[in-house]
C-alpha cells in the first residue's frame, strides 16, 4: 500500500523571537523603525524538504516523497535562515513527524532536540509516561517512538543572514490507523 506524504509538507513553526522588538531605555522595548514605501519582510524563512530514503548500490540516494510505502524511509530537513540583518534571539525550531511514521532516534541532527506526543510539552528523549496497571499499580514505560509527533531544538540566537539545519529520518508504518492531528492543531 503506498501512503501519500504529499499533503503533510508542512512546517510547524511553534516560537522565534525575531528581534521583533529592540531594546530601548531602561530595559523596556521599543518596536523597530519601519519605512511605509517597503514592506518588511519576514526575518525567517523555513524551508522543509521531505526525500525518501534509498540504497541505490550500496549507498543512500534521496528521492521524492510524496508517496511512500510501509517499511520506507523518509528524511525529513527543515532549514531555518535569518533574512535579516539582526540576530533572532530564542530560536525554537520545531520539526513536525509525519503520521503513520515511526521516529529513528540515531538520526536525529542535532542530537539535542526533545520531543512531543501533543506539540504543547516538550521532554528529554526518551520520552516515558506513568501506566496504571491492572493491580493498581503505576508504572513507567517508555513511550513507543511511533506515538512521537514533533521534535524541537532549542537553538538560542541565529545570526543576522545566517542558516540552522535540523533533521531525523522515520519509518512508514505498517499501522493502517488513521493519522489524528494533536488537539489544538
Amino acid at each position: 500500500m503506498m501512503r501519500n506524504f504529499g499533503i503533510l509538507l508542512s512546517v510547524t513553526l511553534i516560537a522565534c523571537q525575531a528581534n521583533a522588538q529592540q531594546p530601548g531605555v531602561a530595559g523596556k522595548t521599543t518596536p523597530p523603525s519601519t519605512t511605509k514605501s517597503q514592506p518588511n519582510p519576514e526575518p525567517l524563512e523555513v524551508k522543509l524538504v521531505r526525500s525518501r530514503v534509498v540504497l541505490v548500490d550500496g549507498k543512500e540516494i534521496l528521492q521524492s516523497a510524496v508517496t511512500a510505502k510501509p517499511g520506507e524511509i523518509l528524511e525529513e530537513v527543515a532549514t531555518y535562515t535569518n533574512k535579516s540583518k539582526s540576530p533572532l534571539k530564542s530560536l525554537e525550531a520545531t520539526l513536525p513527524i509525519p503520521p503513520n511514521t515511526e521516529l529513528l532516534m540515531s538520526s536525529i541532527r542535532p542530537g539535542n532536540a526533545k520531543a512531543s506526543t501533543d506539540g504543547r510539552e516538550f521532554l528529554t528523549m526518551p520520552l516515558k509516561r506513568k501506566v496504571r496497571q491492572a493491580s493498581g499499580v503505576e508504572v513507567e514505560q517508555s513511550v513507543p517512538l511511533s506515538e512521537y509527533r514533533y521534535l524541537r531544538w532549542y537553538a538560542g540566537d541565529l545570526a543576522a543572514e545566517k542558516s540552522l539545519v535540523f533533521s531525523a529520518r522515520f519509518k512508514v508504518s505498517n499501522d493502517e490507523t488513521p493519522a489524528v492531528s494533536p488537539a489544538g492543531k
